[in-house]
């Protein structure tokens, strides 16, 4: 026995092949044929699926097929998935055009949103009672699920703090912002914790809105971009640039012009007729002219400042040689201080591109009697 559905889709069915047959021996239009055509074939099919499934009907004369019609069975549960799903494709096409850090969390979610669709889908007709399929889908899930949304969620929200902190304007914002934040969850838990009637549903809803008004704040402040960080100026900056002089840089604020006891360190000695002198481990006087120092091996150095004004220590190095800088200097020595600086030197005295710089040499500028020759053989 056909069903008025299955009744209607035949006969929606034979009017298309009617009128495609009309339109297709009269009309003679490609186009207009094959569009009715696929109309007929989509009519066909459904009208096949309806009688395949008889329209959901029981008939009253076939008792036997009441178990297993479509309106006995129990109705499927109410789900997240589908809405998180939909989320992670937003989150994934979002990180296309943003950030990698933003796909790799829309596909994390699309993957964990399948999984968790697939077993509630499972657990669902695990058995007639709703309990025990509940109870069987627990068991299989939540020794999994936990951990794993415990590290997901915890990793989002050290990655949305990081984006709020790199995002405010300085360090001194960002004491403020967090000592505010720090302000307002105390004062949240000592009216959570003295308000003892409060129920699940409201500390659930107050964490979902601290949770996704964080997650907002690190979004906006990673799309803005990271606040503009200075540049740790060292020696090594300004000997790059060329500005090891004897004025003051940011590099010399706070450094130390103390060292402790070294074993095996060659004094370099401004002393205070603003001559180099230098000493080596073991000699109990100064020595003037040429110092020799090997070549390869790292070279340590204390620069001592015997005269009564601040000064630093440069030498010139093989220009462009790899792993050489051109140049090395000391942070400013203040009058009685000392310094340490390590030297390297890759290429020997006698190549051409020393000799062009008139060799190795220790000066001190702002000080022309401060030159101090070195030997590399």
């Amino acid at each position: 026995m056909f069903t008025t559905g299955a009744k209607l889709l035949l006969g929606a069915t034979v009017a298309s092949l009617a009128g495609t047959v009309a339109y297709g021996v009269l009309a003679e239009g490609t186009m207009g044929t094959i569009g009715l055509v696929s109309a007929t074939v989509a009519l066909a099919t459904l009208a096949g699926i309806v009688i395949f499934t008889r329209d959901a009907n029981v008939f009253a004369d076939e008792p036997d097929t009441f178990d297993g019609a479509a309106a006995n069975a129990a109705r499927p549960g109410a789900s997240m998935w589908p809405f998180a799903l939909g989320l992670a494709v937003t989150t994934m096409t979002l990180g296309l055009v943003t950030y990698p850090a933003i796909f790799i969390l829309g596909a994390i979610l699309f993957v964990a949103g399948i999984a968790e669709w697939i077993l509630q889908a499972w657990s669902e007709r695990a058995s007639a009672d709703a309990s025990h399929n509940a109870e069987v889908r627990s068991r299989l899930a939540y020794t999994a699920e936990m951990p794993v949304a415990a590290a997901i969620g915890l990793g989002i929200v050290i990655y949305s703090f990081s984006r709020v902190m790199l995002g405010v304007p300085s360090k001194t914002s960002t004491i403020v912002a967090f000592s505010i934040v720090a302000t307002i969850v105390l004062i949240v838990g000592a009216i959570v914790g003295a308000n003892r009637s409060i129920t699940a549903p409201k500390i659930t809803a107050l964490f979902a809105v601290a949770g996704v008004a964080l997650i907002g704040g690190g979004a906006v402040s990673g799309l803005n971009g990271e606040r503009h960080m200075h540049e740790y100026e060292t020696t090594a900056y300004f000997a790059e640039k060329d500005e090891c002089g004897a004025e003051k840089t940011y590099a010399d604020k706070h450094a130390s012009q103390t060292v402790a006891g070294k074993a095996g360190s060659v004094e370099v000695i401004l002393n205070p007729d603003g001559r180099l002198v230098h000493r080596k481990p073991g000699d109990e006087v100064d020595r003037v002219g040429a110092m020799q120092l090997p070549r390869s091996n790292p070279n340590n150095l204390l620069f001592r400042n015997e005269t009564n004004e601040d000064r630093r220590l440069v030498i010139d190095l093989a220009p462009d040689y790899e792993g050489s800088p051109p140049r090395i200097c000391s942070m400013l020595v203040e009058p009685g201080g000392v310094q340490w600086l390590t030297v390297n030197f890759a290429v020997p005295s006698f190549a051409p591109e020393i000799t062009e710089i008139g060799g190795y040499r220790f000066q001190v500028p702002g000080v022309d009697s401060a030159d101090l020759e070195v030997v590399v053989p």
